[in-house]
């Protein structure tokens, strides 16, 4: 597995987990929190992931340096731009959802939590199709 792929399934399991856990914490006492607290909930997950994706980046170079030193090639920006080419007609869609979610009747503090929901999905979709791009060989 590459170095690139071992960051790919960090990165997707660690915004599964953290960002799981925190819409999860919305949906059961959001309404219970003012927003500073929800606020300070959202600023927690960012320091969260970012904490875990910088010390699993740190071990996985570690353990494999040579694969951490070497320069993108053909491969990688191949499967990079396939990710996103991927992701971002999801977060074009979720996006037109979201807006149409205001006749619906959603009010400026859902559609804060759509949108933010609408970019942790679409990262979760880059990062899994950078893992299938890499195990497909493309």
């Amino acid at each position: 597995m590459s170095f690139r792929e071992k960051i790919a399934w960090l990165s997707v399991t660690t915004t599964v987990i953290v960002w799981g856990t925190y819409f999860g914490f919305l949906l059961t006492s959001a309404r219970h929190l003012p927003p500073p607290g929800q606020f300070g909930g959202f600023f927690a997950a960012v320091v969260v992931q970012t904490i875990l994706v910088i010390a699993g980046s740190v071990v996985t170079a570690i353990l494999s340096p040579s694969d951490a030193g070497a320069p993108r090639d053909e491969r990688d920006r191949a499967v990079s731009h396939g990710a996103y080419a991927l992701a971002y007609p999801v977060l074009l869609s979720l996006i037109v959802c979201i807006a149409a979610s205001l006749y619906l009747g959603v009010d400026a503090q859902g559609m804060t939590y759509e949108i933010m929901a609408a970019i942790v999905i679409a990262e979760i979709v880059h990062y899994g199709a950078q893992i299938v791009g890499y195990r497909r060989g493309a």
